[in-house]
């Protein structure tokens, strides 16, 4: 049987401290709906960085 390759994904730790949404005042005054989408667009480009580096080590991991 193979033996099980540790990834980069393994490895990765994440460490996030963000307030709930529903707590955290707008001082701005702006658009509810604006800021839900902005912090929309900035998880999922989060994930799309995160999913690349992953990406990259493991193209690493092969030229090895």
């Amino acid at each position: 049987m193979a033996r099980q390759r540790d990834t980069i994904a393994g490895k990765l730790r994440l460490v996030l401290d963000a307030p709930d949404a529903n707590v955290t005042p707008l001082r701005s005054g702006a658009d509810p709906r604006l800021v839900s989408l902005v912090r929309l667009l900035a998880r999922q480009a989060a994930r799309d960085f995160v999913n690349a580096e992953v990406e990259a080590a493991r193209r690493r991991d092969l030229q090895e």
